[in-house]
């Protein structure tokens, strides 16, 4: 399995922190508890108005960008 995410998603335990594999990453949005925002708006919706989320911000927006060093399959 291979997460796809938008470079500019954040939630709080994402910044400072590298995860060892993609079900430590899974765990880290379970975990969070709070909104996810964008780092291009800063808000908890993208350039394009939609909803920022983990299984929402994938390739399928036109404003995502992957996340370098992440593979995807």
């Amino acid at each position: 399995m291979s997460v796809d995410l938008c470079r500019h998603l954040r939630w709080k335990e994402r910044y400072g922190l590298s995860f060892r594999s993609d079900a430590e990453l899974l765990h880290s949005f379970a975990a969070a508890g709070v909104p996810f925002t964008c780092n291009q708006t800063c808000q908890t919706w993208g350039p394009d108005d939609e909803l920022v989320l983990p299984e929402g911000c994938d390739r399928t927006r036109g404003c995502y960008e992957p996340t370098p060093g992440r593979a995807v399959t």
